[in-house]
């Protein structure tokens, strides 16, 4: 059974058909499994997540969580199951970080239900995991970006979901928080959809990868299958070398730029 089930979604702004951004697109999230989600800016990548976590509602297909439809659900049961980080920083209205990280618990409680010993536990859990418990109390405003980002990870992880949807998780990171991060997602074994730019990155994270152009699931399979050099040539415009990671084995993309390529 898959966590995620996106089946032929077609998808367009205003409900117009003539102009689609997502074009049958279908893809799978199956337990514990981390799946990337890659393409060219404009692509559909984050289309496809907002198709994905109740967002967008698709024009034609279907989207499911745990075998149920999403649309067929209250939006409280689909914040129980899955929890998402966006781009975009929310509007903190001068919130500390633990104040942000406990809204994660919200879905789990009734309307002026206060906090409980697990959700306190949970939280600080939540916020040890990303390395913020020493800044719980300071204002989220005063975060720099990549902690910031950190922040929201720990307010998905308060969420206790089955399933996470992350669009471009490592934008604002560092290199060593990028590994921190992707490391920390692993390694907690939920069942995880990503947005990635960094295609190294996707290829030494992610199970398996889908690429979209132009709105279509134009390849799917792992990374080593995925990440060819007529791919990468086909999709992304760009050339490069890909072979193995020296160390870990999965594929590793070197970019070759103009001057190089002459030179060649």
């Amino acid at each position: 059974m898959s966590s995620l089930s996106l089946d032929r979604v077609d998808w367009a702004p205003h409900a117009a058909p003539t102009d689609l951004i997502l074009k049958q697109v279908s893809l799978a999230v199956h337990p514990g499994e981390f799946v990337g989600v890659i393409g060219p800016n404009g692509s559909g990548k984050t289309s496809s997540l907002c198709c994905a976590f109740r967002y967008h509602r698709p024009l034609a297909g279907t989207v499911s969580l745990a075998a149920q439809d999403i649309w067929q659900q209250p939006g409280h049961w689909h914040a129980r199951h899955a929890a998402v980080v966006l781009q975009e920083f929310p509007e903190d209205f001068g919130l500390s970080v633990r104040e942000v990280v406990d809204m994660g618990r919200t879905p789990h409680k009734s309307l002026f239900q206060g906090d409980s010993a697990e959700d306190i536990a949970i939280v600080s859990q939540a916020l040890e995991q990303v390395g913020l418990l020493s800044r719980q109390h300071h204002p989220f405003e005063t975060l720099s970006g990549g902690e910031k980002q950190r922040a929201l990870l720990a307010r998905a992880l308060a969420q206790q979901p089955s399933l996470l949807i992350l669009d471009e998780p490592t934008n604002h990171l560092d290199l060593r928080h990028q590994l921190e991060l992707l490391r920390l997602v692993r390694r907690l074994g939920i069942s995880t959809v990503a947005t990635l730019h960094d295609l190294n990155l996707a290829a030494a994270f992610c199970d398996r990868l889908y690429v979209l152009q132009r709105g279509r699931i134009v390849a799917d399979g792992s990374p080593a299958e995925v990440l060819t050099a007529d791919l990468l040539d086909r999709v992304f415009g760009v050339r490069a070398l890909v072979d193995a990671h020296p160390i870990a084995g999965h594929p590793r993309i070197t970019l070759i730029t103009q001057e190089q390529d002459h030179e060649a």
